[in-house]
């Protein structure tokens, strides 16, 4: 009888170990998402804030950003696959696919548009996926434009 109750308490606690260990990986998956997302999201919106006039964005599409920053260099930003790429790097993995890297645009009255010299704020969205995690962060940022003396 002493086996059997043993036995029986053991599974139990056993379970219920299970799943706490489960859970600890689920928030633990979801926790590096959110970390690597922001890092992906804060370097893209920091390099965007380097175009210093609209007329240097040379792609504008709604997965694909490509433009020229302060130092002349040409910069790209764009989803393969479930990877976020900037030029030729991997960036960020886990993206949904598709639709895991979104951007707009938009002017200086906060409407959408495809005219790049009317483009004052650029928005970008990234949703990441590892097995059951799921996360989702969006910013924005405003394009400097230069003033004629």
């Amino acid at each position: 009888m002493t086996i059997i109750l043993v036995s029986f308490l053991s599974s139990f606690i056993g379970l219920y170990i299970r799943e706490i260990v489960e859970a600890w990986d689920v928030f633990s998956g979801q926790k590096t998402m959110a970390l690597s997302s922001r890092a992906a999201m804060n370097r893209i919106v920091r390099e965007i804030k380097r175009i210093n006039q609209n007329t240097n964005i040379l792609t504008h599409a709604s997965a694909e950003v490509t433009f020229i920053d302060v130092g002349n260099n040409t910069v790209t930003f764009l989803q393969s696959g479930t990877n976020l790429m900037r030029n030729s790097n991997v960036l960020l993995s886990d993206l949904q696919n598709p639709g895991g890297l979104t951007f707009s645009y938009l002017d200086e009255d906060g409407n959408p548009t495809a005219i790049t010299n009317q483009m004052r704020l650029v928005r970008c969205r990234i949703i990441t996926v590892k097995e059951e995690n799921r996360y989702v962060i969006e910013s924005a940022a405003r394009i400097r434009i230069k003033r004629l003396k």
